[in-house]
Order: C-alpha cells, then sequence, then structure tokens
C-alpha cells in the first residue's frame, strides 16, 4: 500500500498559483508512489484553483473566517474548555522558562477537546472575552519581590480583548481538522499550518514534518495583523505566532529549512539541530533553457505577485534612477494580483506615473511562458523585503540571466556569484546594481553562465525530491529517532 501523506497548506495550493504552490505541485508529482491527502487553510470558502494529480486522494478546504452554526456544550465541556483556554493564554504572555512547552501542551490539550466536543462553539463562546482580559492583565504588570517588572504587551481594553478572542477564535479553529488514516503528516509551513499536524499528531501520534520555504514568523513581525486593531491585540497575537512557532520546533519530528538564514532562526527560537535537515527549493533546468538572445533596448525584468512584501515601491524608484542615465532602460514586471491587493497595484501604477515612467515601467500580467518573462530582460530584479529560499531567483538564474536582488532570506545563499546582492529597501544601491550590469556586456554574460551553472549543481529538481522521498522514509520509522520533544 502507498504511504499516506497529510499535506498541510496555508493560503497556499491548491488555491492559489505561484510560489509555496509551485513546490508543493513539485513534491506531489515528484513522488507519484506516495497518496497525498491535502488540508488547505483558506481566508473564506475558497475554490481549488491548481491542477491536482492523480496521487492527490483529497482535498479538504478549511475556512478560517467564515462563522459556522454553534452548539450548545454542556457545563463540564465549557469548564474543562476555560482551564485549557486560561492555560493558552498564560503560556502565550509568560517569558518563563516553561511558556513555549505549556504552550503546546495547551495545543495538544484543545485538539483532544475538539475530539469530544465542538470546537468552534468553545471558541465563540462569548465568555471567552472576560477570561482573555482577566489572564491578560494578571500578565500586563507581574510583580516580583515588590517591584513591578516590564510589561511583554500593553494594558488591554474591553475592545482589546474582544478583538483578540475573535482573532483567536478564529487562529485556533484548525485544531479541530485532524487528518486520520495517515503515515506522516507534512506541514509546508510553520504558522497555522502546524495547527492540524500538531492535532494529528495529538490524537493518533502520527509524525509530522516541517517545512519553512520563508520565516513566518518574521512575516508577521514585518506585516503585523490588522492596521484597524490597536496595538495592545497586535502584540498579544504576535505573542501567540511567537508561541506557535516554538511550538511547532518543539513537536516536529523533522524540520526541512530551504535555507541556512531559516536555520538560524529556527535554531534561535528552539528547533533541535539533530532535527533539521536542509533542503534547497529545485527545478526543472531544461525548462528555461534559450536564453542566448537578449532584447534591443536595456531591459530589466521582475517576475512575481503583487504584493506589499516584494517592495516594489523601491523597484520603480530605482528604475527612475536607472533612466536618469540610461533614457532607454525598460522595466517590464510580470506577475498577478491576488485578491485583496488591488489597492497595491494602484498605488504602484500611480508612483510610476508620479516618477514619469508610464512609458518606461509596465505591468504585464501573467504570462504563458515564466522563462519569457526572465529573458525579456538583460538582468532580472528580486527587490522583497523578505523571503525564503524565492523560485524567481533560480528560475532567472537557470534561465541565463544575473539577478540584482535584497539581502533577505535565503537569496545571498541562492544567488552566491553570480549576480549583485544590494540592502533592501535602497533604491539607489538597486539602480547602482542594475546599471553596473545594464552597462557591462562582459560582466553580465559572464555571470549569466555561472548562474546557469549553480543551478545544474545545486538547485535541481531531482535532489530535492530524493531528500525528501529520504525524510518520508525515516520518518516511517521513527525507531532510528529519539521521541519529540513533548511527544
Amino acid at each position: 500500500m502507498p504511504t499516506q501523506v497529510a499535506l498541510i497548506t496555508e493560503g497556499t495550493y491548491p488555491l492559489y498559483a505561484g510560489g509555496v504552490s509551485v513546490w508543493c505541485d513539485q513534491l506531489l508529482t515528484g513522488l507519484p508512489d506516495t497518496d497525498f491527502h491535502v488540508l488547505a487553510l483558506s481566508g473564506l470558502n475558497e475554490v481549488v484553483r491548481c491542477a491536482v494529480p492523480p496521487n492527490v486522494r483529497q482535498v479538504r478546504i478549511v475556512p478560517l473566517w467564515e462563522n459556522p452554526p454553534t452548539r450548545r456544550l454542556s457545563a463540564a465541556q465549557r469548564s474543562t474548555f476555560r482551564d485549557i483556554y486560561e492555560r493558552l493564554i498564560g503560556a502565550m504572555l509568560s517569558d518563563e522558562a516553561s511558556a513555549s512547552a505549556d504552550f503546546a501542551q495547551a495545543l495538544g490539550d484543545l485538539s483532544l477537546f475538539a475530539l469530544r466536543a465542538d470546537l468552534d462553539s468553545a471558541l465563540a463562546d462569548p465568555g471567552n472575552v472576560g477570561l482573555l482580559l482577566e489572564v491578560w492583565r494578571r500578565h500586563v504588570t507581574p510583580v516580583t519581590n515588590g517591584l513591578r517588572q516590564r510589561a511583554i504587551v500593553p494594558d488591554p481594553s474591553v475592545t482589546d480583548a474582544l478583538d483578540a478572542s475573535m482573532w483567536l477564535s478564529h487562529l485556533l479553529r484548525p485544531l479541530g481538522h485532524p487528518v486520520g488514516g495517515c503515515d506522516l503528516a507534512h506541514a509546508v509551513s510553520n504558522g497555522l499550518s502546524v495547527l492540524p499536524a500538531l492535532a494529528t499528531k495529538a490524537a493518533f501520534g502520527t509524525p509530522f514534518i516541517l517545512t519553512e520555504h520563508g520565516m513566518y514568523l518574521r512575516e508577521r513581525y514585518l506585516s503585523p495583523p490588522s492596521r484597524y486593531l490597536s496595538a495592545a491585540p497586535r502584540a498579544l497575537l504576535l505573542r501567540f505566532y511567537m508561541q506557535l512557532t516554538r511550538a511547532a520546533y518543539l513537536k516536529a519530528d523533522l524540520i526541512s529549512p530551504a535555507s541556512n538564514f531559516n536555520t538560524r532562526w529556527q535554531l534561535h527560537f528552539g528547533a533541535q539541530p539533530s532535527r533539521l535537515r536542509p533542503v534547497y527549493n529545485g527545478i526543472d533546468p531544461e525548462l528555461f533553457t534559450g536564453g542566448e538572445l537578449e532584447p534591443a533596448l536595456p531591459t530589466v525584468s521582475w517576475v512575481g505577485r503583487i504584493d506589499p512584501i516584494k517592495d516594489l515601491d523601491t523597484l520603480i524608484r530605482s528604475h527612475a534612477l536607472v533612466q536618469h542615465h540610461l533614457p532607454a532602460a525598460q522595466l517590464r514586471m510580470f506577475g498577478p494580483v491576488p485578491q485583496g491587493n488591488e489597492a497595491y497595484e494602484q498605488t504602484c501604477r500611480q508612483l510610476i506615473h508620479d516618477l514619469g515612467l508610464d512609458d518606461a515601467a509596465v505591468f504585464e500580467g501573467r504570462v504563458p511562458s515564466v522563462a519569457q518573462a526572465y529573458q525579456a530582460g538583460h538582468v532580472v530584479a528580486l527587490s522583497s523585503i523578505s523571503e525564503g529560499f524565492p523560485y524567481s531567483v533560480i528560475e532567472a538564474m537557470a534561465a541565463g540571466r544575473p539577478m540584482v536582488a535584497t539581502d533577505v532570506g535565503g537569496v545571498r545563499e541562492a544567488v552566491g556569484d553570480t549576480g549583485l546582492v544590494v540592502p533592501p529597501r535602497d533604491p539607489h544601491a538597486f539602480a547602482d546594481a542594475c546599471l553596473e550590469l545594464l552597462r557591462d556586456d562582459t560582466l553580465r554574460h559572464t555571470l549569466s553562465r555561472r548562474a546557469r551553472d549553480r543551478v545544474l549543481t545545486l538547485f535541481t529538481l531531482q535532489h530535492c525530491i530524493e531528500a525528501y522521498r529520504r525524510m518520508y522514509d525515516e520518518l516511517l520509522d521513527l525507531g532510528r529517532l529519539p521521541a519529540a520533544v513533548g511527544a
């Protein structure tokens, strides 16, 4: 019988294309002898947009922000839930050494509670607001030996507690969705996708792998919860994400960082070195051939989704500086506008207009061939303020194009000596690097050859798939590993 794997995603495969969804599709199609059961966390009740291979036996979508009907809980169930909820909030707000283990234990207890009672109804109980407020205020100004200590989060108002309780009721919902009948679980990012993996482990003893492409916690710090929340609930929710990150490292049987940058973060937040199995993303380089010809005009190409984390503001401003020295220079940007990012796209278009770049910087949407999008430029740009180990970098390198990229995540590891890496949010440094490569044909062509050679050596799809096949085999024989902490 084929190995049965629960693949758990958040806001990516099979609901949206690109990025992590590319990696998921590669994994699924690269392991045709493995059966996958996909659990996809989404905001609302989304539809499947990606092609699903035949070894995906089921796709289940869990919408976090819909409001299912609630059921009446017994007094005993309410009492049990309140005890767990109080311990969870206390661990979130504690700076004791045991806080992460206590938080992980409370998550496990909530998932077991969900097997016996309706978790959604318990999370939606209005009485949680008062309990949250009480525990929160208890931890705001702790007193030790008569001295008041620095508050971990701001003192809350009743409105703050209402907002935080509402958010937690949605964020904790995945604990009610364990995946039974699987040999192992695979969470494809840290954060909320870990919750069903924790629940599956608590309910059935199923081991799980955690893969991290970008650093989920870092991205929460860069883009904190809703701007409509006040400082107090935002701070509380960041504590939630921090303790969830630590709980994931504590409970995961294997952790697969996509770069050494990720590894440093994981070790800092408590991951055990013996459980780390770094695996670079991989591609099929044969899909990115034919890049010998360059465009007639000096051109910078960008490929990705239109999103604030990609910092197109810096890219556009840098191109205005490039144009000052090379008036014929073009900026061609390829990629979709995710739902909810329409306002950001309009801000970028307005910036283009304000800088007088209407004829020199163009959004071109999706293209049939991503290789042609990379090869539309002499160089390929990546201006992000946060990345994991981005496909756009290794794809551009395979297409024979040198990168100008920001020094975030695993980008420097990927680029190596085949492109130019500059600080994030620095239009002048970005422009200088683009100008250097656009003006120096010899350097550009040398880096182009190096880039493709580097991909062929380090970043092939075969290397990536075989690494995960070995990890799956390793987890199927847990006797070779010590038990996970707190398992």
